[in-house]
């Protein structure tokens, strides 16, 4: 992902993009070309797919929870990039959900309902993820609009959102005396960053209450033992397994917070301690093949894409920004090649686990590839614009 150190530099017009993006610049690679032409080598065609795929759907199609604000985070990756025609087609989908009456149709438990600028959401945790595209909008674009969703979550989250007697934000409004979970903190604290970076007044609490969440949410979910997350927290008990995911969003919500975070603040190094356990724990259960298992320490389960997704991507955000040493490289590439190879021309993804943390954690396995869902998509453009830059000298 661009730092935020990037995105402020476009944002200010500046055209020095090569120096972190050098086979791309907005102007040159739209001109005439196709969508294909203008991605990095080595790429595989599925992921032009994905993106004129994604171009071609129409604004109500994409929703506001996860499954719709993942895949417009990822495609807003490409923007900078060479692709301009994204900066419409977001406008008209952030307009068309500003302009729409309740919640847009989303597969979740029911929460409470709260207004971010000008659109409805829930409380239901991913829901958060609309700061995700949203920040993204008003870095590149200077929406004002954008930055106010933005801005309204991150006070939501640290005002009125649940939490169980840990501390831990909820899951949704039901959830918080049942069950947590990783992905949680992945919304929780990068929703919060967000809103920080954007917000004058409030950053410091915005700031200081994700570094709570992710060190609360480390400390209860990351095993010492393992070098791995559990799938999930039955009240005061956690679960027996070890979910691809689980680890995934632990590791995204940590560089979620370190991507942000000033260099010199006290709780960094806390911080890149539990992301080099989790990095030596997931290294140590990879597949000869490059992919992980659905559970991580059960070779029994299917290789898996998504997750697998997750930790490519990653680890090579915590390599390219120095937190983690370049002994994890290895991994990186087997893990890229294995995702690159369930990619098909048409921009589907196969072996990806659709369900979530509960059939995990009850072992079920039935849920591979059962249906399509947005964020798969998401994840991948997410990952092959990670897994394309270069290292940036100073960042």
């Amino acid at each position: 992902m661009l730092t935020r150190r990037d995105i402020l530099k476009l944002a200010a017009g500046e055209t020095a993009v090569q120096a972190f993006i050098p086979q791309t610049s907005r102007a040159d690679s739209a001109a005439g070309k196709s969508i294909q032409e203008r991605l990095p080598a080595g790429l595989p065609p599925g992921i032009g797919a994905i993106i004129s795929n994604t171009l071609k759907s129409q604004p109500a199609d994409i929703n506001t929870d996860w499954f719709g604000t993942m895949l417009m985070h990822g495609l807003l990756q490409w923007e900078p990039r060479g692709f301009p025609e994204i900066r419409p087609f977001a406008a008209n989908w952030l307009d068309h959900h500003r302009n729409t009456a309740g919640v847009a149709r989303y597969s979740g438990p029911a929460s409470r309902t709260f207004n971010a600028g000008g659109i409805e959401i829930t409380s239901y945790c991913s829901h958060y993820g609309l700061a995700f595209p949203c920040y993204w909008m008003a870095r590149l674009f200077d929406d004002s609009a954008a930055a106010t969703v933005c801005t309204d979550i991150g006070e939501f989250i640290l005002h009125r959102a649940a939490r169980n007697k840990r501390g831990l934000v909820a899951h949704d409004d039901n959830a918080n005396c049942e069950f947590a979970i990783p992905d949680a903190c992945y919304y929780v604290d990068g929703a919060l960053m967000l809103a920080a970076d954007l917000s004058g007044q409030h950053a410091d609490v915005l700031r200081r209450q994700a570094i709570i969440q992710i060190l609360s949410y480390t400390d209860v979910f990351l095993s010492k033992d393992t070098g791995l997350a559990r799938t999930v927290l039955f009240k005061d008990e956690l679960g027996k397994t070890y979910w691809t995911r689980a680890s995934g969003w632990l590791l995204w919500a940590m560089i979620n917070v370190l991507d942000h975070l000033p260099v010199d603040d006290p709780d960094a190094a806390k911080i890149i301690s539990g992301l080099n356990t989790l990095a030596g724990g997931v290294s140590r259960v990879q597949d000869a093949g490059g992919g992980f298992h659905v559970l991580l320490d059960d070779p029994s389960t299917p290789l898996e894409t998504t997750g697998t997704t997750m930790f490519a991507s990653g680890l090579h955000t915590a390599v390219r920004r120095g937190w983690l040493s370049s002994s994890f490289n290895g991994t990186i590439e087997k893990a890229w090649s294995f995702v690159k190879g369930n990619i098909t021309a048409e921009g589907n993804i196969v072996h990806a686990y659709t369900g979530w943390a509960l059939p995990a954690e009850r072992r079920d396995m039935t849920m591979m590839d059962r249906s399509k869902m947005g964020w798969i998509p998401g994840f991948i453009l997410l990952a092959a614009n990670e897994l394309t830059f270069n290292k940036v000298e100073g960042q």
